[in-house]
């Protein structure tokens, strides 16, 4: 399959980080958001906040999230805009994206677990959470750069895995050509499906998820909610074309779309 390179994409403009606010503290950067969809819809597709620190932050499932100044937190605003059959690739590629950026950090120990966790060695390093309002798609995007870190948490940090500091707004500057790369990316992928409904377009999302991930030919444990469902023990054996996770099970083999897991 051909990659498909940043001059196909040309014709497509830039989405995220066409607007950039930046705030020292936040209780919540998905209820700012929200407030500034509200205030100023017009420039709301692609915005990005930026904040030092956020003291009420939360995962799935309302899970604490230590978002300490030091760290990379973002909250991207995104209208609906593509296929609701291809929620499953919008979720991958931010991790994809993190996943890339650490591959040109020179970071390849660092692998993404499905959906788009990024670990080392087992260690969490970033996490994504997206939520969906009205219209739009909140992102939240947590990155450990320099912050002190809880003890007892299997967490890690970029300061640690590089032996220095990193600048915030550096590594942004960064990622946020890597995000609009794929977006972009799943924007022409979706143009081209709808253009020649039997052709097989390419697709760098889930190429490069099959580059940085680690989940595929592992043994796991998966469930909706690991602190809260039961869940099976599967096979993660492929990415569907949708961004899904294909699970062999001693009963059948399964698609899923969301959830979490766990490697055995």
């Amino acid at each position: 399959m051909a990659y498909l390179k940043e001059k196909h994409l040309t014709g497509i403009p830039s989405v995220i980080g066409s607007e950039i606010w930046h705030f020292p503290l936040l209780e919540s950067g998905f209820q700012r958001a929200k407030e500034l969809i509200i205030t100023y819809p017009k420039s709301a597709h692609g915005r990005v906040l930026l904040i030092d620190e956020i003291t009420k932050a939360k995962g799935r499932f309302k899970r604490t999230w230590f978002a300490n100044k030091g760290g990379l937190w973002l909250t991207i605003t995104l209208f609906e805009e593509f296929l609701p059959e291809h929620s499953g690739l919008f979720s991958l590629l931010f991790g994809v994206a993190l996943g890339r950026l650490m591959h040109e950090l020179g970071l390849k120990e660092v692998h993404i677990k499905w959906i788009n966790d990024l670990h080392y060695k087992g260690k969490k390093l970033a996490g994504i959470l997206i939520e969906k309002w009205q219209s739009w798609y909140l992102v939240g995007i947590g990155l450990n750069l320099n912050n002190p870190l809880p003890q007892g948490l299997p967490a890690i940090n970029l300061k640690t895995l590089m032996g220095s500091e990193l600048s915030p707004l550096k590594v942004l500057e960064t990622l946020i050509p890597i995000l609009n790369y794929y977006y972009k990316a799943l924007w022409e992928y979706e143009r081209r499906l709808l253009i020649d409904e039997k052709g097989d377009p390419p697709n760098p999302i889930i190429e490069d998820f099959l580059k940085y991930s680690d989940t595929l030919q592992r043994c796991i444990y998966y469930s909706y909610n690991l602190d809260e469902e039961v869940g099976l023990f599967g096979f993660a054996k492929n990415i569907s074309p949708k961004g899904g996770l294909i699970i062999v099970t001693p009963q059948e083999e399964i698609e899923v779309t969301t959830g979490e897991i766990i490697y055995i």
